[in-house]
């Protein structure tokens, strides 16, 4: 008998079965198609990999408790799977969703297996399908003791930092693994659209062509901003297209596709009331992407110049760590937001562990946050803890002036901007929401907190007639 089963047989839930394989471990797979698994049948199958291929062949190669990961698309296929597995499993099965559900669904679905006495996690996977074959950055989240009794299989398989700690643990109850990897795609949303606007200035205002600026990357990767998302920027800058020998990036077209995750992100900042500016920019930057209307005539031209090459790089390099530091910030403040709201007592040291190896926003800067959450565990905001805030005030002006630079150049900065207003704003006593909130008690009556004294109040700002 198997001690693994993976459905799914695309690129990630090949990859992890053959993880699993190669750390010691016997694995089922099937696929609803048979040329998936004909594929990895031929290539791969051995004593530690069965091919099988019907569902009553799958679920009764597993030995028991059987534990089953899906490695399939999002929403609806994943339904159709249950339902598929709820009449031959039995009870104290465990199935794991290893794909980027959505929160709520996997809440559902964990309430209405349980029911069933099947044992239901909903895990983030991250690493792609490199990760997924080396050691990704895994989050589960359900039923604590049963996400213990799979930990020794999970830290076996999963990345390992650079203390050799394993990129994996237990998140919380229900949905909460999935919504952990949710804000991990959105803090990648941020990060991508910075280093994408740090790569326009360059283009654009010191005319570099692509292999300089990756050069500076990679200068800057071998610093505080080392991270996998400015490594693979190094690599994508000096590639070049087969077919006509021009760079890579400079033929692929101007428009940025979304799957959906930063979208969800949103909707739940906005429900908890989660101020994700610089991830509200970076999704809303992919939706100007696809809807960009070509040159505007007769723009006025900036003769802005460049007198000192040097400095004006090292700001760029200061203002993009500020900024993605802000992207982890925000993202680390919406997980505390909803660890309150939908009692989740999440653990944020452990989440910073998670990503500080094998997944997509893996970076130097985790270990630092991590490091933040284990002195200050109580802080709701990283950029309150004492190396954030002097790092903050470190690097502000660069990230101001390198957006006046830009401004003054006509390039937008949407998540430089955006990164910018949130610091000024969340380190500012002196807001103007209290004429706001006037104006909302002037034309609804909405009431008011008072300076001087506690307790709500309202002002008849006009005479009625």
């Amino acid at each position: 008998m198997q001690q693994v089963g993976i459905i799914g047989m695309a690129v990630m839930g090949k990859n992890l079965a053959l993880n699993i394989k190669n750390n010691g471990y016997s694995v089922s797979v099937f696929n609803i198609t048979r040329a998936e698994t004909d594929e990895v049948a031929s290539k791969y199958a051995d004593k530690n990999l069965l091919a099988t291929y019907s569902w009553e062949e799958f679920v009764g190669s597993l030995e028991k408790p059987r534990k089953i990961i899906m490695m399939i698309k999002a929403g609806s296929p994943v339904d159709q799977t249950i339902e598929h597995l709820q009449g031959i499993l039995d009870k104290g099965d465990i199935l794991i969703d290893g794909g980027n559900s959505f929160y709520k669904d996997t809440n559902r679905r964990y309430q209405y297996l349980r029911k069933l006495g099947i044992n239901y996690i909903g895990m983030g996977i991250s690493g792609g399908e490199l990760g997924a074959l080396n050691g990704p950055s895994m989050m589960p989240g359900g039923d604590e003791e049963i996400c213990q009794k799979l930990l020794p299989l999970f830290k076996k398989i999963a990345a390992k930092t650079p203390a050799n700690e394993a990129c994996v643990n237990y998140i919380g109850p229900e949905g909460s693994g999935h919504y952990v990897k949710m804000v991990h795609n959105g803090i990648e949303y941020g990060i991508m659209q910075a280093i994408c606007e740090v790569y326009d200035i360059l283009r654009n205002i010191l005319n570099l062509n692509n292999t300089e600026i990756s050069d500076i990357f990679d200068k800057w990767n071998q610093g505080s901003l080392n991270s996998y998302l400015i490594s693979i920027t190094t690599n994508i800058l000096r590639q070049k297209d087969p077919i006509t020998q021009k760079d890579m990036v400079d033929v692929i077209l101007n428009k940025a596709d979304y799957k959906g995750t930063g979208n969800w992100m949103i909707e739940d900042a906005l429900r908890l009331g989660t101020p994700i500016s610089v991830i509200f920019a970076a999704v809303f930057a992919r939706f100007v992407s696809n809807s960009t209307l070509g040159p505007l005539t007769n723009l006025v031209h900036s003769d802005f110049t460049v007198e000192n090459r040097n400095k004006f790089i090292k700001q760029l390099e200061n203002a993009l760590y500020l900024a993605q530091i802000i992207s982890y910030a925000q993202g680390f403040e919406q997980l505390s937001c909803a660890s309150k709201a939908y009692n989740w007592h999440l653990n944020y040291a452990n989440i910073a562990q998670i990503w500080e190896a094998g997944c997509i926003i893996r970076a130097t800067s985790l270990a630092d946050i991590k490091n933040s959450f284990v002195k200050h565990p109580s802080i709701k905001n990283i950029l309150q803890a004492p190396f954030f805030e002097h790092l903050v005030k470190e690097n502000l002006s660069s990230l101001r002036d390198t957006i006046k630079n830009a401004h003054e150049c006509y390039i937008p900065t949407p998540v430089l901007d955006a990164a910018l207003d949130y610091i000024l704003s969340i380190f500012n006593a002196k807001l103007p929401a209290n004429l706001l909130q006037a104006q909302r008690d002037y034309f609804g009556a909405h009431t008011y907190a008072r300076i001087d004294k506690s307790g709500t109040f309202h002002t008849q700002w006009y005479d009625e007639k």
